[in-house]
């Protein structure tokens, strides 16, 4: 059995030597008794896929193939050898940075651990337990159905878990990303395995395991800051913490957890997306012994901010505000999920991609979700380094969970990593206890349909109280000063006045009868979700489907559908907008169109209801798998309409549309600017054959968070009840040029059919992997979609209404499509 190993070798006055051997595993598969290589990480599923035992669960009804995994028990195993000078090493751990879930740990023949949660990290001292030579280790590991079964069956009530779909729904009792047990949008997958790489380690000196620096105070000219370092043994006294940027300190007590406070002069501040530069400090740490013996050191990378979460009465209602530094910030951006069922094939780089794909699209805001799992490094480095700001919820969604003493405890030693180690970036601004609990406990009828009253309801009351309003508040108290809120949403959709309180998750046209346009006026002081679904353009659903299935009736595209309501509520909005398709390709083409117009709408409104609304979160950025769902961004990176259409709604200075009445509209240039900005604004009017009508030019002072109605009434009048075509085209504060186009269709037109186009390709650079798109069309063509039937090839912009002429369209490709690859869709 492969076995890895690294040698680390740190200079000091003397050398510390640092064995860490990287395990390899292997199981064997219960059905059919063969051996599998398991590698350094990875889940069951992935495995037995990887060696062709099961198919991929994506396509087609494949997902139903996997269920038998969880009624098994599963049994790791490998082997490694250590050499006499290892063991004189002072400490020899096994580390387990990710366990899922359940888990013995045996150390040659001996029980050495039980792993239960898949949100923290497990070490265990092995020193007494190793020997010179071959040593072996076995983990068995017991699903979490089959670990709770028992107990489930013997309790005397049931916690709601509306999203479990086993029968044995035991998913709030289980430490694990909550919905991998199915969801309205996810596949039920739960996985078995190690979700990062497990090591062997021997060494002399305490290590470095979590790090935290933390902003105390901000004033004119200084910031107090506060610095931690957490380590897996305890550190000696009179420990030297030595710091670059602030010098050296003896740490008279030692202990596992080292702190100290320290002051910058005229500190340059970290700021989010479009309020100035994320400024990040670099520093080094190194800590010794009181002899000068190098113990760890880490490099380390910090923000100077001030959080604050302001909710106050005023004369709306409540108030919902996130202040960075003292000042309010109009939040823009979206509800991140696991990018992937399968957690632990998830890379730093699919991290980084996903942040980059935001601040294209001029998020300043993303929110961790409650039911996936705590972010890696890399996703947070990259929105430090690139200004988005992370509300951060805790693990738990739309369930009612635990408050017995061992539950808390296993939560408590989830989040004493999980905070340190995530508060110390600034980009997170807030934590969050949950999604979407106490409302469920509220308003969606778990009382009757669990037939909870009495003594269990008040138990479970009880237990909300000690998990988010006690342990939870109390936890990030002790490592920092983040702002904390129990739950999100605060205030339930429905009732008008609910509106005017803290947080709202509206989902009253989705999950109610609300009319569209009610996106644009039903508006929380904070809108932390809403959305619309849609399905994937047509190469995913390649992936995943034959086009003898491409119909929303097929047995494939049902059992992808997870919504109770989805196919159905998409086609009736659909109709309304836009007529019956006529093929399921329309369907699709329209399914796209009818969810970029409802998130449209709605952060129009909230945009323009500012200062009264702060915030704007649309359900969802991304998916889990390839499938209709509320996603912008599909399971393979292809942006859906409505990730063009926020793209131009989030523009710091934006041109947005607000409909008054049936075919009548009012245009704003909006502006979330710190400072007043100059911007010279052209807006120009055409018929649809193309012929210019009016061009005005004027320039406007466009002033932080502010508005202007763009007056062109006088225009109309000269053009009244015609099918108009509006483009404008301003600058931003950077003085980069915009520009949007917008249709005004009161009348019927004649629609472009497929010969009225002529593609081309040109520019194409195999070293960039660019090219541009020509696109010549005879007549006007709206809402213009420009396809690939391969995968892997991306549009700068889409989805666009065009006039007559000839139009251009940047694409990043893996593998350059031909012209008979690429297609067109209008209305």
């Amino acid at each position: 059995m492969k076995i890895v190993l690294i040698l680390l070798l740190l200079m000091a006055t003397d050398l510390v030597a640092q064995r860490n051997i990287v395990l390899d595993w292997s199981f064997t598969n219960p059905k059919t008794l063969k051996n599998v290589d398991a590698g350094t990480h990875g889940s069951v599923q992935e495995k037995l896929i990887a060696a062709g035992e099961l198919p991929d669960p994506f396509y087609g009804k494949n997902e139903n193939l996997f269920g038998w995994i969880e009624e098994q028990t599963w049994g790791f195993s490998t082997t490694f050898e250590l050499m006499p000078t290892d063991l004189n090493m002072e400490f020899i751990e096994l580390d387990f940075p990710g366990i899922d879930t359940y888990a013995e740990i045996f150390l040659n023949k001996q029980l050495i651990g039980f792993a239960q949660n898949a949100f923290r990290p497990y070490h265990f001292d092995v020193k007494d337990k190793v020997i010179a030579g071959e040593n072996r280790i076995e983990v068995v590991f017991y699903p979490p159905v089959l670990y709770h079964k028992e107990a489930y069956q013997k309790a005397s009530y049931h916690l709601p878990a509306p999203n479990d779909v086993n029968p044995v729904a035991i998913a709030p009792y289980t430490r694990k990303p909550q919905f991998q047990f199915g969801w309205d949008w996810s596949m039920r997958m739960n996985t078995v395995g190690f979700l990062k790489p497990v090591s062997l380690r021997c060494y002399s000196h305490p290590r470095i395991t979590n790090s935290t620096v933390s902003t105390l105070a901000i004033a004119d000219t200084t910031a107090q800051l506060k610095m931690e370092i957490m380590f897996e043994k305890a550190c000696p006294k009179n420990a030297v913490w030595k710091s670059k940027l602030f010098g050296d300190v003896v740490m008279e007590e030692g202990g596992f957890k080292l702190e100290r406070e320290v002051e910058i002069t005229n500190p340059k501040l970290w700021w989010p997306q479009g309020q100035g530069e994320a400024f990040l400090y670099n520093d080094e740490w190194e800590i010794y012994t009181a002899d000068n013996v190098l113990i760890d050191k880490k490099s380390v990378r910090f923000g100077v901010r001030k959080s604050e979460l302001v909710m106050e009465s005023d004369q709306w209602g409540t108030s919902y505000v996130i202040k960075v530094n003292d000042r309010p910030i109009f939040c823009k951006g979206g509800d991140y999920i696991p990018q992937d069922i399968f957690t632990s094939r998830v890379t730093d780089q699919d991290l980084r991609t996903m942040v980059e794909q935001m601040v294209k699209s001029n998020f300043n805001m993303v929110r961790v979700w409650g039911g996936g799992y705590y972010p890696d490094e890399a996703f947070f480095n990259a929105c430090d380094e690139l200004g988005i700001m992370v509300w951060q919820d805790f693990m738990f969604a739309c369930a009612m969970y635990p408050g017995d003493p061992d539950f808390l405890q296993n939560v408590k030693e989830e989040v004493a990593y999980q905070i340190p180690r995530i508060a110390a970036h600034p980009s997170v601004v807030l934590f969050n206890g949950n999604n979407e609990v106490d409302i469920a406990w509220k308003n969606w009828g778990f009382q009757v349909k669990y037939n909870l009253y009495g003594k269990d309801a008040k138990e479970i009351e009880e237990s909300y109280d000690r998990l988010f309003k006690k342990l939870l508040p109390s936890s990030v108290a002790e490592y920092t000063s983040l702002p904390y809120i129990h739950t999100s949403p605060l205030s339930n959709w429905g009732k008008d006045e609910y509106y005017n309180h803290g947080s709202q998750h509206y989902w009253g046209v989705w999950h109610g009868k609300d009319p569209m346009s009610d996106f644009a006026k039903k508006i929380g002081r904070f809108n932390a979700e809403y959305g619309f679904q849609s399905f994937p353009e047509y190469s995913t659903l390649l992936r995943f489907s034959e086009k003898s299935e491409w119909d929303v009736m097929s047995d494939v595209m049902k059992h992808h559908q997870k919504s109770y309501v989805g196919n159905g509520m998409i086609l009736k909005h659909a109709k309304l907008l836009y007529g019956n398709p006529a093929t399921f390709e329309d369907f699709v083409y329209y399914s796209q169109l009818t969810q970029a117009t409802a998130v449209s709408m709605a952060v129009t409104g909230h945009r323009l209801d500012a200062p009264r609304c702060m915030g704007t979160l649309y359900w969802q950025v991304n998916d889990c798998w390839p499938a209709p769902s509320w996603s912008s961004i599909d399971y393979y990176g292809n942006w859906k309409a409505l990730q063009h259409e926020v793209r131009k709604d989030y523009e710091n200075i934006a041109i947005l549309r607000k409909e008054t009445a049936v075919h009548q509209f009012e245009y704003y240039l909006i502006s979330d600017q710190v400072d007043t900005v100059q911007t010279d604004l052209t807006f120009k009017i055409f018929d649809l054959k193309g012929h210019e009508f009016e061009s005005v030019e004027t320039n406007l002072a466009v002033k932080g968070v502010d508005k202007q109605l763009i007056n062109f009434e006088c225009i109309r009048e000269y053009y009244p009840n015609k099918n108009l075509v509006v483009q404008f085209e301003w600058k931003n504060g950077a003085g980069v040029t915009k520009k949007r186009t917008f249709s005004e269709l009161p009348h019927s037109y004649t629609k472009a059919t497929s010969s009225d186009f002529k593609l081309s390709i040109i520019n194409v650079d195999p070293i960039k992997k660019t090219a541009t798109v020509i696109i010549k069309n005879k007549h006007y063509a709206r809402s213009c979609w420009l396809y690939s039937n391969i995968l892997g090839v991306r549009f700068e912009d889409n989805f666009i209404d065009l006039l007559p002429g000839e139009h251009s369209i940047e694409i990043h490709y893996e593998t350059l499509p031909t012209i008979e690859q690429l297609g067109i869709k209008n209305l």
